[in-house]
């Protein structure tokens, strides 16, 4: 009697008993939304972070570039102007000052080389003192002649620097350089015997070396 009054009760679903009601779906979506909508700030805000962080690292990185490049500039300006104030006051003209500069850092770049390639400083020494030598007879003439000593004693200046490299490179050219000696600073001659006598060794003592 009471089906008959209640036809939808006999042909429900019995998983339908299971499922959880309407509202608490709701919910759950709710809740699922949320935090979806909770991580994607998280994320959001971590991006923007990042990007201040990068500005940040990159105005830090423009600075510090800065600041590099100003004791660079600091570094070349001080030896320039040092030149140019030594070749106003020694000699009258800041233009002896560059002359004389750049003739002393060619100078630096010879002696250094013919250094690299083996030649003795004694070697560089002694051209130095017939450097000199020259250079104070070019004084004691200019002397003689009562030239105006400052530019006169640039002048001497300017032919020791110059004749320092030349009486290196005569010396060099007349000895020569030492080959040998040059090659041993730069073939492992020791590494290379001590492995071959290691080989023989080795072999000697193979059971298919050599025997006597």
């Amino acid at each position: 009697m009471d089906d008959a009054q209640n036809p939808g009760s006999a042909g429900a679903d019995p998983s339908s008993r299971d499922r959880p009601p309407a509202g608490l779906r709701a919910q759950i979506d709710a809740v699922i939304a949320a935090a979806r909508r909770l991580l994607t700030a998280h994320v959001d805000l971590a991006k923007a972070e990042a990007a201040e962080i990068g500005a940040e690292i990159k105005a830090v990185m423009v600075l510090v570039g800065l600041a590099v490049g100003a004791l660079v500039a600091l570094a070349l300006l001080l030896p320039i102007g040092l030149l140019l104030y030594l070749g106003d006051f020694l000699f009258g003209s800041i233009g002896w000052g560059v002359l004389l500069g750049s003739v002393a850092l060619v100078d630096v770049a010879i002696l250094a080389a013919l250094v690299a390639v083996g030649v003795a400083g004694s070697r560089i020494g002694e051209a130095l003192l017939v450097a000199l030598g020259v250079g104070v007879l070019v004084l004691a003439a200019g002397l003689l002649l009562h030239i105006d000593p400052r530019p006169w004693a640039a002048l001497s200046t300017f032919v020791v620097l110059v004749a320092w490299p030349i009486a290196a490179g005569y010396g060099v050219a007349r000895t020569g350089i030492d080959t040998e000696a040059l090659k041993a600073r730069f073939y492992p001659s020791q590494t290379i015997e001590t492995t071959k006598e290691t080989i023989e060794w080795v072999r000697a003592r193979s059971p298919l070396g050599p025997k006597s």
